[in-house]
């Protein structure tokens, strides 16, 4: 929020933020209900298809959660086949956890999957490893850990969306994230929250 904040100051636009759980973004946003998607939505092929991206002001992957007892080596996304994995609506690896045989429990927040982890409800959490780097840091759960042998089933580019065809907005947009980027104020923004 901070950085699109600053955008948006540097930009002239007003902003008002929408707090929505994640699987409402898109849907808000192609039914002209917000303007913008300011979440860690990562640019996908099939999200291209849907709405126009900003140019990117970073990058993300998934990470795996699991108990601390857990002991067993996940290599991959292969690895999750029969296991019970909690995952937000709306994510860019629920196709991909279905794929590999994964059982998953969609929660409408990073922090109901982490709940549901604790609980003992899944075997693991996989999500955007930004907001669960940001949890595991700045929330105690000594009883989880991230799995550090984990590859992650994509990286991608963060960037804000906006509905196809906002030509006029994605201008606004980058030409104030490229001064942004350029006069280092992304990047103080990002070591302020532990996000380099």
């Amino acid at each position: 929020m901070e950085l699109l904040r600053a955008v948006a100051r540097d930009a002239g636009l007003a902003i008002e933020f929408e707090p929505m759980t994640f699987g409402e973004l898109q849907p808000a946003l192609l039914d002209n209900k917000i303007d913008i998607i300011a979440a860690a939505y990562g640019v996908t092929p099939a999200r291209q298809r849907i709405v126009d991206f900003t140019e990117g002001y970073g990058s993300y992957r998934d990470l795996l959660i699991v108990r601390s007892e857990d002991t067993k080596v996940y290599r991959s996304v292969a690895d999750f086949k029969g296991m019970s994995i909690a995952i937000p609506k709306g994510s860019a690896y629920v196709d991909a956890l279905k794929e590999a045989g994964a059982n998953l429990t969609l929660v409408s927040t990073p922090p109901e999957a982490i709940s549901e982890l604790e609980a003992h409800r899944v075997a693991g959490v996989v999500d955007n490893g930004l907001q669960v780097a940001y949890r595991m840091r700045n929330n105690a759960h000594p009883d989880l850990k991230l799995v550090d042998s984990y590859q992650p089933i994509q990286e991608a580019k963060l960037a804000y969306a906006v509905r196809k065809g906002n030509a006029e907005l994605i201008a606004k947009l980058n030409a104030s994230l490229t001064k942004l980027q350029a006069d280092g104020t992304v990047k103080a923004i990002y070591t302020r929250w532990g996000l380099n």
